[in-house]
């Protein structure tokens, strides 16, 4: 049986700077308020990927992998993507605690 993988995401805020008025607005939904003016949707929070990087049984989520740790890992599944798994890399993932991203395909 194969297994379906969607790569877990964080909510983030677009205007990643402290100063910005929309920087507070991090984590909450957008309710159609305002401050000083009409809040476009797009400049609260967007969902940033996280990928996951598998070495033996070990898992580890990072958002920014590096060229070196995507090399050092067994495989890999990039943030932001759905992926066609095997058997033993979704018994790896639930094991893991990953379970929630991962659908048998039936």
């Amino acid at each position: 049986m194969a297994y379906t993988l969607v790569t877990p995401y964080r909510w983030e805020t677009y205007l990643d700077d402290p100063y910005s008025k929309y920087a507070r607005l991090a984590g909450r939904r957008f309710t159609g308020g305002t401050i000083d003016g009409p809040i476009a949707p797009s400049m609260t929070d967007v969902p940033r990927g996280q990928s996951l990087l598998v070495t033996g049984t070990t898992v580890v989520m990072t958002q920014t992998p590096s060229q070196d740790d995507l090399a050092a890992a067994s495989y890999y599944f990039l943030g932001g993507h759905e992926y066609v798994i095997s058997n033993e890399q979704a018994a790896v993932l639930i094991a893991a605690g990953y379970s929630d991203y991962v659908t048998p395909i039936v």
